[in-house]
C-alpha cells in the first residue's frame, strides 16, 4: 500500500526528553525518600500509564496517594516548560523533505497536550505537524493502539498508509497493533526492547535513507498500478 503519512512519538523521538523526565520524577520521589531501581525506571518509559507509577509507590509503602504525589511532582517543574529542549539532530530537515514530497506528518504522544504543545512552540516546530494527538485525549494509554488509531482517523489515513517512528516497547506495540509499519528510533541511546519494530535506526540520517527507499517503492507501486507495467 502507498505510504502517505509519517507519525512520530515525541519523547525520545522528536526530542531527547527521557533522561530529563526521569530526573524530574526522581527529584519528586526523593521528597519521600524513594529511589527508583533501574528496572522501575525502565518500566515507566514510553507510556503515561499512571497505574504503573501507582504500583511502584504502593510497593515502597510510603503512605501517600497518587494525587498527593502528582502535586509534589508538578512543583518540581518539567522538561517541556522548564528544561533545555531541542529537536533531535537531523529531524527537522527530514520532516521538511517529507512535507515537500506531500507526506503528511503527525504526533502521537502519551504526554499531555499542554506539555507537548508548549515544547513544540518552544522549539518553533508546531507547524511541521498536521495532527497532534496526546495522552489526555485518549481513554487508554500505550501499548493500547487507541492513540495511533485516533491519529489515523484525524488524518483520514488507512493503517497500511502509515509509517510510525517510535522508541519504546509500549509505543512500538501500540503502532503495530494499529496496523502501521514501525521504525524504531534508537538515537536517545536508552536501551529499550524494540523487537516488534519492522526496522531500526540509530540516527535520522539512517531514518531518512529508509524513508526515501520506502517512498520510492510506493511511487513505483503507484505507477505500476496505473499503467499495469513498469
Amino acid at each position: 500500500m502507498l505510504k502517505k503519512y509519517v507519525l512520530f512519538d515525541f519523547d525520545g523521538v522528536i526530542a531527547n526528553t527521557e533522561e530529563s523526565n526521569a530526573r524530574y520524577l526522581e527529584k519528586a520521589l526523593r521528597v519521600y525518600g524513594v529511589a527508583l531501581t533501574a528496572e522501575e525506571r525502565k518500566s515507566l518509559l514510553g507510556t503515561n500509564d499512571a497505574s504503573r507509577l501507582q504500583r511502584i509507590l504502593d510497593a515502597k509503602n510510603i503512605g501517600i496517594s497518587m494525587e498527593e504525589f502528582i502535586l509534589t511532582r508538578r512543583q518540581m517543574g518539567n522538561t517541556y516548560e522548564n528544561g533545555d529542549i531541542c529537536p533531535m539532530e537531523g529531524l527537522i530537515p527530514m520532516i521538511m523533505w517529507l512535507r515537500e514530497k506531500g507526506i503528511q506528518t503527525g504526533i502521537a504522544s502519551s504526554t499531555s497536550a499542554r506539555l507537548i504543545i508548549t515544547a513544540l512552540n518552544r522549539m518553533r516546530i508546531t507547524p511541521l505537524f498536521d495532527v497532534i494527538v496526546c495522552g489526555d485525549m485518549c481513554m487508554r494509554s500505550k501499548p493500547h493502539p487507541e492513540i495511533y488509531q485516533k491519529t489515523m482517523k484525524h488524518l483520514e489515513a488507512l493503517p497500511g498508509e502509515c509509517i510510525v517512528i517510535e522508541d519504546s516497547a509500549p509505543g512500538i506495540h501500540a503502532a503495530k497493533a494499529a496496523g502501521a509499519y514501525v521504525i524504531a528510533y534508537c538515537g536517545s541511546k536508552i536501551e529499550q526492547d524494540i523487537c516488534e519494530a519492522d526496522f531500526s535506526v540509530d540516527t535520522y540520517e539512517e531514518c531518512w535513507k529508509k524513508l526515501r527507499e520506502m517512498l520510492d517503492a510506493s511511487l513505483d507501486q503507484k505507477y505500476v498500478g496505473k499503467t499495469g507495467k513498469c
